[in-house]
């Protein structure tokens, strides 16, 4: 692959679209590219961060203290209602 002839492809099939959700997915990828603290996904595909990972550890680790858990027979229970 040419890069210098995929890159100028590229701007100018960006240069004539008026689609502003592509242009800010662009925007994202290189924004994502530059500065990446990605770790992991969502269910729903949105990213988390290391900072947000470690908070929800901090989270579940505190609930478990807590005592605010839940048998995996509970569990089973609930699945049965959705």
């Amino acid at each position: 692959m040419d890069i210098s002839k995929e890159r100028k492809r590229i701007i100018e099939q960006l240069a004539k679209t008026e689609d502003v959700d592509i242009l800010q997915k662009v925007k994202d990828l290189l924004n994502r590219s530059e500065i990446s603290n990605t770790v992991g996904y969502t269910a729903d595909g949105s990213e988390i961060s290391e900072s947000e990972l470690v908070r929800r550890a901090q989270i579940a680790n505190q609930s478990i203290k807590e005592g605010r858990t839940k048998s995996i027979n509970q569990v089973r229970e609930e699945i049965k209602k959705w």
